[in-house]
């Protein structure tokens, strides 16, 4: 049987929450949510809604995104780690690398496109 969407999302949060080494007491206290009701959203009964859906990220550390859609999770990661580029540059050459990613974008975009059309 599939799993349901709510039961996805139970198996993404106590992922997340495992992942920082915390049990369901410490997110409970760090976001102000229940432990009762992180096990329900846990065990996939509970539908949280987007005030502790957010609670639940914020402490986690995760866009809504990534606990809504898993998918989203390798984009954030690609996202974070070009802003870190971009910041560890000095900021007077902050503008020629924005320049020049979005060229090589552009670049990349129509190479991309020629080669779906061979």
């Amino acid at each position: 049987m599939p799993m349901s969407m709510l039961e996805e999302l139970g198996q993404r949060l106590r992922t997340a929450r495992e992942k920082k080494g915390f049990t369901q007491q410490k997110l409970a206290d760090l976001s102000h949510v229940s432990v009762k009701h992180i096990a329900g959203i846990e065990k996939g009964v509970k539908n949280p809604s987007f005030e502790i859906l957010r609670a639940l990220a914020s402490v986690l550390e995760l866009s809504l995104d990534t606990l809504i859609d898993p998918k989203m999770e390798q984009d954030e990661k690609g996202a974070a780690e070009m802003k870190m580029i971009y910041l560890s540059c000095p900021p007077e050459v902050r503008d020629t690398l924005l320049k020049s990613t979005r060229s090589l974008a552009d670049h990349l975009k129509e190479l991309a496109q020629n080669m779906e059309k061979q």
